[in-house]
């Protein structure tokens, strides 16, 4: 098993969990995230409109999701394709094995709780 966790602009996201949805993946989180990486950070305009300033971070969205090793080339893929432009700074992609898992509600372990 794989724990895969993607950064990525925050745009990105619907796109990317629809294709995941096509791929027939089930269970995932997400969650609004802040960060600093090589991508520009967009110039906005104060609650009046009368001044400027460019915040410190980008507004980013992690997924984070556990999948069969069999699984994981399709899902990067997936991501992939949908969120990539080809310019720096669009987020990364982390994939971390995994030893075991455990579902609450039935206690069922390893691959069987995914």
């Amino acid at each position: 098993m794989k724990k895969i966790e993607a950064v990525m602009p925050h745009a990105s996201l619907e796109l990317v969990l629809l294709a995941l949805k096509d791929m027939g993946l089930g269970g995932l989180t997400y969650y609004e995230s802040k960060g600093r990486g090589q991508n520009p950070r967009p110039i906005l305009h104060s609650g009046r409109g009368t001044s400027t300033y460019i915040p410190e971070f980008n507004l980013n969205a992690t997924l984070v999701l556990v999948a069969r090793d069999s699984a994981v080339e399709g899902i990067l893929n997936a991501i992939l394709e949908n969120s990539s432009t080809g310019f720096k700074g669009e987020g990364k992609i982390f994939v971390y094995d995994l030893d075991d898992a455990v579902d609450i509600g039935s206690r069922s372990r390893g691959e069987a709780a995914i």
